[in-house]
């Protein structure tokens, strides 16, 4: 399994849009559900800066994600310029191998239905 690290800072004010955006029930979260490699996303905001966040995707396979990636291009290239309107910066922060997965329950952990 694979977890592929994200930082955002967002526009001040567009925090709740933010969420809304990257969250559970949220539109990027719902196209990563159409495959079946996707696995999950932690949403971390900072307590210290509430402008920024940090997103985990999980994935089962590299190879998947990338695919999946190729395959919903255009989908992901329009959520990317809803993106740019509620964020300021991101960076990758880079493709980690999990050693642990957590509990996947709650609000927090958005698992495909």
């Amino acid at each position: 399994m694979i977890a592929i690290l994200w930082q955002f800072d967002t526009i001040p004010g567009k925090e709740e849009e933010f969420e809304t955006f990257y969250g559970a029930a949220g539109d990027w979260t719902a196209v990563n559900r159409h495959s079946r490699s996707y696995v999950g996303t932690s949403f971390l905001r900072d307590q210290v800066e509430p402008s920024r966040y940090v997103v985990i995707e999980y994935w089962s396979e590299m190879v998947v994600y990338e695919e999946h990636k190729a395959y919903r291009g255009d989908e992901l290239d329009r959520l990317a310029a809803r993106r740019s309107e509620l964020v300021r910066s991101f960076e990758p922060l880079g493709v980690f191998t999990v050693l642990d997965v957590p509990d996947r329950t709650g609000a927090a952990w958005s698992r495909r239905s």
